[in-house]
């Protein structure tokens, strides 16, 4: 969670020094532990980023199965598609600015499919290039679990090792997801 300068992976924000981050509340990873998800969703209507993160998802060995949506209204019909099939997403990967619905939108919709059908809530993991604003930190906690992750727009090339960071911490043994 925390980078060698003191700010947090995901939102760049003062890690501080608690189990989890003041700003976003990403909680502490466990370095070199072993992450896996049985099946990632991922939206963003960049292809750039749509492929980065699914092909660093599916390269790394993280996942066995990634499904890709370009907007939030595909990636709630591929969500519930995946709950009908008894075969949930395990962690929904979305851009907060999609067309037809944005990321919250979306993972609101989500969060009310999970609930009409009785599933656990998979973690919701937002990526932005935008900073994390008030706004924000209280859908993380409305839509919980939930997270942020900054595309760093300002240094692309990092969304790999902070992205890898913010998995380790969403999966790190015995704190809850909330």
């Amino acid at each position: 969670m925390e980078r060698a300068d003191g700010t947090c992976t995901a939102c760049g924000e003062p890690a501080g020094g608690g189990a989890r981050c003041p700003s976003c509340g990403l909680p502490r990873a466990v370095p070199g532990r072993r992450v896996r998800f049985r099946r990632v969703l991922v939206a963003d209507d960049s292809p750039f980023y749509l492929e980065g993160v699914a092909g660093l998802l599916r390269g790394r060995g993280l996942t066995g199965d990634v499904l890709t949506a370009t907007d939030g209204a595909e990636a709630v019909e591929t969500a519930t598609r995946a709950l009908v099939a008894r075969r949930p997403v395990t962690l929904a990967v979305l851009d907060v600015m999609m067309p037809r619905l944005n990321g919250i939108q979306a993972a609101t919709a989500l969060r009310a499919v999970e609930r009409g059908v009785g599933a656990r809530p998979a973690p919701v993991l937002f990526l932005s290039s935008r900073p994390l604003g008030p706004s924000l930190k209280t859908v993380l906690g409305d839509l919980s679990p939930a997270y942020y992750l900054n595309k760093g727009a300002d240094r692309p090339g990092a969304l790999e090792g902070r992205l890898l960071g913010v998995l380790e911490a969403i999966t790190a043994p015995g704190i809850r997801p909330d």
